[in-house]
């Protein structure tokens, strides 16, 4: 072999490892389906998580970096009755696409800050096996007016509840909701969803 072609090979053996490593460590990009989960933190000394064990919580979708717990109540894989029962303005899904609906609770974890924050449907996403990211307010994505829609502020004592709703194709598979206020600032948080009635 001659040695550019060894030179090569090596470049793109340590492109290829880098790739591997990054997205085990923060996922591919509009990809979060295959974020390992990695067990439960153990808190320190004072109750609170350390770094590392934080870092585990979010790569997990136990927890936010924020504090928040986020539990998936329900799904509705085809959610259009109930969002045309809301509004009868509201538009039918584009030809091939279902309106997702997903129902969630938001809570403050126990040991986090006692900062209220607010939290709302545009916080989060949809993302599915082809990596296409579904928004709540895209032109494309959108439901329209939602039935109890997410939208409150969080505090220790008090949490909240609401749907998230998103327009996927009607074959868009292995779904995963995303929660991502601030996009790029800090790290987004996967919850794999269930199966759907």
């Amino acid at each position: 072999m001659t040695r550019q072609k060894i030179t090569f090979f090596l470049i793109v053996g340590s492109a290829v490892i880098l790739v591997i490593v990054a997205s085990a460590l923060h996922g591919w990009p509009g990809e979060p389906s295959g974020l390992p989960s990695r067990g439960t933190a153990e808190p320190t000394a004072e109750g609170t998580p350390s770094p590392e064990a934080l870092v585990t919580e979010i790569l997990s979708g136990k927890r936010t970096w924020n504090g928040l717990q986020i539990g998936v109540i329900s799904v509705e894989e085809d959610g259009w009755p109930l969002v045309k029962a809301q509004n009868p303005y509201n538009e039918p899904p584009a030809p091939g696409k279902r309106m997702l609906l997903v129902t969630v609770q938001v809570e403050k974890a126990e040991d986090a800050d006692d900062q209220p924050v607010s939290v709302g449907a545009q916080d989060f996403k949809v993302v599915g096996e082809r990596g296409v990211v579904y928004t709540t307010y895209g032109k494309e994505t959108r439901c329209g007016v939602v039935p109890d829609e997410l939208d409150g502020v969080v505090t220790p004592d008090h949490p909240i509840s609401g749907a998230i709703c998103v327009q996927v194709p009607e074959d868009e598979k292995d779904l995963v909701l995303v929660y991502e206020p601030y996009v790029g600032d800090k790290p987004a948080v996967y919850i794999p969803l269930p199966p759907g009635k």
